[in-house]
Order: structure tokens, then C-alpha cells, then sequence
């Protein structure tokens, strides 16, 4: 999801657990969350795994809009670069509002328009990890609002949450999602950060989480046992005015074109 320019401000980073701080060489990079062509990323996913190996990411997991596309090229680079490629995909639950989740570890489309609580099943049948994708940002559609958050971990626990992010909040909101998590833990799963980059080497990596471990299963280890942490990183100079209208025509015009043609979320039905 990318709406607008981003705030000046980063997103103040929660606290390194006792593992990260001490883990040194052995403490990986993930940025859980990025776009390519495929949806509505301004780069192709080889040119995303450049920039990851640049960013000194160790794990980047792709997670397009409602579609999982060929990833074969980005993985044998990756494997050639020291970045471990995740085949990801971000899924749009059923409107209203829309909100997002992640799919992670995945290996077939999960289908848009279900339920949260559908969606949350329907990754989890296929094996992958369900995140909540950047929580309480101040619009109708895309995000979960607090609300809407706890009647979702009522019916489902998830594997995580992202606890800091770079879409636009309001003020206080990193404290609301602090308390919320704090008040939900064992619901939320593990505490994560992601980009959710769109532009490759202009916003990848700016929050990232951390882990014990260096591979994408480390990676997936420490989100099943909630041993990561988000954290804020300085990163290079943002995409340009240019670049954010052009994503954004991609976004609002041609994705939305891309899904009601058919093309992308056409996933499998979830489980009866």
C-alpha cells in the first residue's frame, strides 16, 4: 500500500529483543514486505533483489497485490547475491473495507475478496504465515483499524502483525499499536517491520525486521517463535514526486483494472 509522501518522521522503532541485541553476524535483515511490476511496484523483482543485496538485506520476501507471480529468476539471483527470496503475497480481503494481509511461505495465490477470518485460513492451509499488513492507518479501506483487528483475533490467532511500518499514521498511533499489541500478544504473533516497498532502491529496507539467523528459515522460525523485531534503518533519499504519481496511477487505476479483468486474485477457494 503506498498512498501518499511519507511523513518526515520515521517510525520509532520497538526495543531489540535480548537475542538481537547480542546476536551480532548472526542477526539477519528481512523486509517482509515490497511490490514489483506484477502489481503495483515500479520495479521488476530482479532489480528488487539488487536493491535488497545493496540494502544489506539477508531475507526479501515479495509480496505483490492478490497475485504470486513467476519468481524463478529473483530466487536464482538471489541465491547468487546472499539475499534468500520469499514467495509472498499481499491479499485483499473483502470489501468493505478491503483490509490487507500478508501471505508468507506461500506457494499458490490466495484468493481476494474472502473474509479475514477466510483468508487467515486459507493461507494457513497452504502452509504460510498470515500478518497484518500495516494496521491502524487513518482510511476506510486497505488497513485494520483497531476495531477491526480484535474481531479478527477473536475468531483467528495470526502469525504476526506489522508493529511498525512506513504507510501514513497519525499522531500517537505507535503508541496505540504498542498497547494493542501488548494487550493481544498472544494473538498477534510476532512483532514485525517492512517498507512495504514499491520502489526498489528508494524505500527498500527502511523498516525491516530483525532475527536470529541469517536464511528465510530462520526467518520463519523466529516468526513462529516470535524472537523478531521491527526496526527502523537510515535508508537512501526516497522516490522522486514523478515516481510516486506514476505508482500511484498504477495503483488506482491499472490494478484495480488488473483485478476486475480477472488477471490478478483469482486465488484458489478457501476451506469449506
Amino acid at each position: 500500500m503506498q498512498l501518499r509522501r511519507q511523513r518526515r518522521s520515521a517510525p520509532r522503532a520497538a526495543p531489540l529483543p535480548d537475542t538481537a541485541r547480542s546476536a551480532g553476524e548472526d542477526f539477519g535483515r528481512a523486509e517482509i514486505h515490497s511490490h514489483t511490476r506484477a502489481s503495483d511496484g515500479m520495479v521488476s523483482a530482479e532489480e528488487l533483489v539488487r536493491a535488497a543485496a545493496d540494502a544489506e538485506l539477508s531475507v526479501l520476501c515479495i509480496t505483490d497485490h492478490d497475485t504470486l507471480p513467476e519468481l524463478g529468476a529473483a530466487i536464482e539471483l538471489g541465491s547468487q547475491l546472499g539475499v534468500d527470496v520469499v514467495r509472498g503475497e499481499e491479499v485483499t480481503a473483502a470489501f468493505p473495507p478491503g483490509v490487507h494481509l500478508l501471505a508468507l511461505f506461500i506457494e499458490r495465490p490466495v484468493r481476494m475478496h474472502m473474509s479475514p477470518v477466510d483468508t487467515v485460513d486459507a493461507i494457513h492451509d497452504q502452509g504460510g504465515l498470515a500478518v497484518i499488513a500495516h494496521p491502524f492507518m487513518p482510511t476506510w479501506f486497505a488497513s485494520m483499524s483497531p476495531r477491526g483487528a480484535r474481531a479478527l483475533l477473536e475468531e483467528r490467532a495470526v502469525d504476526g502483525i506489522e508493529l511498525r511500518h512506513t504507510a501514513p499514521v497519525l499522531p500517537r498511533t505507535w503508541a496505540r499499536l504498542d498497547a494493542f499489541y501488548a494487550a493481544h500478544r498472544e494473538r498477534a504473533g510476532a512483532a514485525l517491520g517492512s517498507s512495504d516497498s514499491h520502489f526498489g532502491a528508494h524505500d527498500v529496507g527502511r523498516v525491516i525486521t530483525a532475527f536470529p539467523g541469517r536464511s528465510a528459515a530462520d526467518l520463519r522460525r523466529a516468526i513462529v517463535e516470535r524472537s523478531t523485531s521491527p526496526l527502523t534503518r537510515p535508508g537512501a533519499r526516497g522516490p522522486t514526486l514523478r515516481m510516486r504519481v506514476e505508482q500511484q496511477y498504477r495503483s488506482l487505476v491499472w490494478l484495480p483494472l488488473e483485478r476486475l479483468s480477472g488477471r490478478v486474485g483469482r486465488g484458489p477457494a478457501q476451506r469449506r
